[in-house]
This record gives C-alpha cells, sequence and structure tokens, in this order.
C-alpha cells in the first residue's frame, strides 16, 4: 500500500505544479497587460506631443511668427525626452532601426524648428515632411502597442478555458485509465471466480497488472484455489466412502458366495473327516484357500480403493484402469439388472494420470448410470483413440435421458436432480475437476427416454510426457 500512497502524492504534487504553472503564467500575463497599457498611455502622450507640435507648425505656415515656434520646440524637448524613456520599448515593437530613424526623424525636425524659431530662412517643405514622418511613427508604435495589447487580452481571455480544457483531458485520461484498470480487475475477478468453480485454477495467474490491488486479488484467490483443493480432495474421499456405502449391497454378495464355499467345504471335511481320503482332503483345502484369496481381493480392491493418499502420477494402460473400475461395480449393477459391456479397441495408447482419481471418475459415472436406469437396462463403456492424440472414453447407458436445461448445469456444484436427500449434486463436479487435472475433457449427449453418454477425454502419454514433471507437482 505504500505505494499506492507514493502515487497519490506524487498526482497530487504534479497537479499542484500545473496549477502553480498556469497561475503564475497567468499573473504574468496580467502583470505584462498592465505594463504595456501604462506604455500605450506613455504613446498617446507622445502622440499628443508631436500632433500638438504639428498644429504650431501649421499655424507657422499661416502666420510666419518665429515667436510661436518657441511653444513647439519646448513641446518637441519633451518629445524627444518620451521617445528616450520608451527606448526599450519601442526597440520591442519596432526593433533598432526603427527607433534610430524615429530619433533621427526628431532630431532632423528639431533643427529645422530651431532654425524657423531663430527667424532664419529654412526649409519649409522638409519640416513638413520630417513632421509628418514623425506622426506616422508614433502612431504604427501605437497600433502596434494596442496589437500587443489586444494579445495579452487574448491569451488572458483564453488560459482560464485552456486550463479546464486540460485538466477535462487529464481527468478524462485519468479515469480512462483508472476505469481500465478497474474493469481489468473485475474481469480478473470474474474469469478467476469462474475458473475457480469449474475447478480450472489456471485462470488464477492471468493476471496483467502487477500493483498492490491486483498482487492481492491473486494472493486471495490463490489462497482460496489453494482451500477449496484442499477440501475438495476432503470431498472426494468422503465421495469414497458414499461409493463404497452404495455397492454395500454388491460387495456383500460378491464376500457371501466365497464365504458360502468356505462354509461348505469345512462342513464337507468335518463330516467326512475319518473317511476322506488325503487327496481328497488336500483338494478341498485348496478350494477353501481359493476362495479365501477371492474374498481377499474384493477387501483389497476396497481398500486400495477407500485409502487416503497422495495423487501418484504414472503411466495407466486403459484396459487396467476400466477392469479394475469393473471390479469394484459388476456386482451392484449385476444385482440392479444392469449388463455391463466393455469395448476396449485394440492399440490404445496409455494415459498419465492417477489410477485412484481416475477410478473415482467412472465409479461416479456407473453409479449415475445405475441409478438413471430403474428396472435395468445396459451399461456400455467404448474406448478409442481420438484426435490430437487424446484418449477417448464412451459411457453410455439406456436410462431416462436429461433435458436440454439440465444439461446445461449438470457440473454446477450442488446442482441435482434427485429428490432431496437422495444425493449432494458433487459427484458430476468433482469428475469435471479431476478431468481438468488430467489436462482432459468432458462432454455430454443426452436425449429423454433413450439414455445419456458422458465422452471423456484424456491425453496419451505420448501428448503429455514433456510435461509430465508439471502435472505431477501440480497435482501434489
Amino acid at each position: 500500500m505504500r505505494a499506492m500512497k507514493i502515487k497519490v502524492i506524487v498526482f497530487f504534487v504534479i497537479f499542484l505544479g500545473f496549477m502553480s504553472l498556469n497561475t503564475g503564467f497567468y499573473w504574468y500575463n496580467v502583470v505584462s497587460l498592465r505594463d504595456r497599457l501604462v506604455v500605450m498611455d506613455h504613446f498617446h502622450d507622445l502622440l499628443s506631443d508631436i500632433l500638438e507640435i504639428r498644429r504650431y507648425e501649421k499655424n507657422f505656415l499661416f502666420y510666419p511668427e518665429p515667436e510661436s515656434l518657441k511653444e513647439a520646440v519646448i513641446y518637441l524637448d519633451k518629445a524627444e525626452g518620451a521617445v528616450a524613456v520608451l527606448k526599450d520599448n519601442i526597440i520591442e515593437i519596432g526593433g533598432q532601426d526603427y527607433y534610430n530613424k524615429f530619433m533621427k526623424n526628431i532630431s532632423d525636425y528639431s533643427q529645422q524648428l530651431n532654425i524657423l524659431s531663430r527667424g532664419a530662412k529654412g526649409d519649409l517643405i522638409k519640416t513638413r515632411n520630417l513632421g509628418t514622418e514623425m506622426v506616422q511613427s508614433a502612431q504604427n508604435l501605437l497600433a502596434l502597442k494596442q496589437k500587443l495589447i489586444h494579445t495579452t487580452l487574448i491569451k488572458i481571455q483564453y488560459i482560464p478555458i485552456v486550463v479546464m480544457l486540460s485538466l477535462a483531458l487529464l481527468i478524462v485520461i485519468l479515469f480512462y485509465w483508472q476505469a481500465k484498470k478497474v474493469l481489468g480487475r473485475l474481469l480478473y475477478v470474474q474469469k478467476a471466480a469462474e475458473g475457480v468453480a469449474k475447478g480450472d485454477y489456471s485462470s488464477i495467474d492471468q493476471i496483467t497488472s502487477d500493483d498492490e490491488i491486483s498482487s492481492l486479488m491473486h494472493s486471495a484467490f490463490s489462497s482460496m484455489a489453494a482451500d477449496i483443493e484442499h477440501r475438495q480432495n476432503q470431498l472426494i474421499e468422503s465421495r469414497k466412502l458414499s461409493s463404497i456405502g452404495t455397492l454395500t449391497s454388491g460387495i456383500a454378495h460378491e464376500l457371501n458366495n466365497p464365504l458360502n464355499n468356505v462354509s461348505l467345504t469345512a462342513d464337507t471335511m468335518l463330516e467326512e473327516f475319518e473317511e476322506m481320503e488325503a487327496e481328497e482332503g488336500k483338494e478341498m483345502l485348496n478350494d477353501i484357500i481359493n476362495e479365501i484369496g477371492r474374498a481377499s481381493e474384493v477387501v483389497r480392491n476396497l481398500l486400495d480403493f477407500s485409502r487416503e493418499s497422495e495423487q501418484s502420477i504414472s503411466e495407466l494402460r486403459v484396459d487396467t484402469l476400466i477392469n479394475e473400475t469393473k471390479k469394484l461395480v459388476v456386482n451392484q449393477l449385476r444385482l440392479d439388472k444392469i449388463t455391463l459391456n466393455v469395448d476396449i479397441l485394440d492399440d490404445i495408447p496409455m494415459v498419465l494420470g492417477d489410477l485412484n482419481s481416475l477410478q473415482q471418475v467412472f465409479i461416479n459415472l456407473f453409479m449415475n448410470a445405475d441409478h438413471a436406469m430403474e428396472g435395468g437396462g445396459t451399461l456400455t463403456v467404448t474406448v478409442s483413440s481420438a484426435p490430437n492424440n487424446y484418449v477417448r472414453f464412451d459411457v453410455t447407458d439406456t436410462g431416462c435421458g436429461m433435458t436440454a436445461e439440465t444439461l446445461e448445469r449438470i457440473f454446477d456444484p450442488f446442482f441435482t436432480t434427485k429428490p432431496v436427500g437422495k444425493g449432494t449434486g458433487l459427484g458430476l463436479s468433482i469428475i469435471y475437476g479431476l478431468i481438468k487435472k488430467h489436462s482432459g475433457f468432458i462432454e455430454v449427449q443426452s436425449k429423454l427416454e433413450v439414455g445419456t453418454t458422458f465422452s471423456i477425454f484424456l491425453p496419451a502419454v505420448s501428448q503429455l510426457e514433456n510435461s509430465h514433471g508439471q502435472i505431477s507437482s501440480g497435482n501434489n
């Protein structure tokens, strides 16, 4: 958060600097306008003095009295002093040459007036021309000064507008920038939340910013994902126990057969022990051992399936995966009058995954199919190669099917069509998450009163062998 505070402080410093700069510029133009107005008053006075001199000059032409020009000489000295005082302003407006020419005209005109004021004969035409040039020069200076003042007034008028527009543009840019960042964060939150809900945690790392808020959101989602994954693993284990409970009747039947055989064989041996030949007794003992082995295998399969252990990623034979799962459900399906058909094509490549997790996937699918086929039916498992180096598992039942509305939500957590107390709605959500962890995907097709097909696509070993380490570390 410290960096955020620094950004806010820097923003306010820049804003204050910008406002100070504009205020200083505005103040400079106001002061400059005031000074130019004062100078323009001096130019007006200069022009008035020159026009007054010209009035004496004209009077002299009508009444040639040398004494009348003495007053004009006084005004001329005053004008010459004013030009000297305004030297810098005149040079600024018209340049050095303009100033030099103006001063020369005044000097020449002054000489002519002095000659005429002493009663000597002077050049009246030259005097009039010099006077005309002085008037024009003063008028030009006044016009140029008025133009500069007008320019300054325009600046003063437009400075507030420019400042407001600049601030508005700055606010729009900052708003757009912040809005883009906020929308980017909201989009990240949306995608990350959707990904976490579907078990796809890769979306958490798809963040485009590295500021404090984005880092905080990334950290929060990462922590959330880790907690959800931990709870999901616990949920998977509880689902295993739930699956075992569902399979209880089939398992009991599977254990009951070898136990009955053991009991019958033992009773027979007990009754006929004294009359039994050694070879016959040995054969019956072998039968007992075989039946005990059969029961032990059922118990071992259950223990292997229900045991909570770290995921172990390895190369799996497809037939081993399906057949090991089949052993756990075949008796339950048989009791529910469901025929299980398995069709595994030749030359199917191996897949990379955790046997226990993938067994959980297929047991959930088989049990869902069992529930969908009340009164019996056919469950078909077909394994084939798919494009883009995937292995495809099709689990097809002849059950009640699903509506289009149900299909859109079947992978949502806690969504179920079963009556209250009959299902949690987490089975297919867990399946979806487990398949995503194995870099696969799942598709569903269903038709009411016809049946449903779940198609699971798992990458073949040749596709994933380069990322084997990444998958292992990710799942561990």
